[in-house]
């Protein structure tokens, strides 16, 4: 049985408004913008791990959350809320032993910053 490589993974979300959420994961996240295709635009988020958004659909956030694995969660808490994004936490999450915020892009898509209190 031959094994079939993946390279790479990328979430796509669907946005309102391109040019606000480049501001979002560009400007407020930093994520460096590995490819522009004109109706949506390609975040890299680690060497294989991407971040799209796209304007050519309607935005449907329900239930998606994109999840930023990083060390420092409270330096992440002052850069999104000194870029005017509400953030709710950080906080312990003992059940999944973790510390973690949330905060919503601009089209309500719900992205979480978390660092695992038992690393991988």
């Amino acid at each position: 049985m031959s094994t079939c490589a993946i390279d790479a993974q990328i979430t796509f979300l669907y946005v309102a408004d391109l040019a606000r959420s480049a501001a979002f994961y560009g400007d407020a996240l930093g994520l460096e913008l590995a490819r522009d295709q004109g109706a949506c635009h390609i975040y890299r988020v680690t060497d294989s791990a991407f971040v799209g958004v796209c304007d050519h659909r309607e935005p449907d956030p329900g239930g998606t959350i994109i999840t930023l694995v990083a060390d420092d969660v409270d330096a992440w808490a002052d850069r999104l809320r000194a870029a005017g994004y509400e953030v709710d936490g950080p906080h312990a999450n003992e059940r999944f032993a973790l510390y973690h915020l949330f905060v919503r892009d601009p089209d309500g898509h719900l992205v979480e910053i978390q660092r695992f209190d038992d690393p991988l």
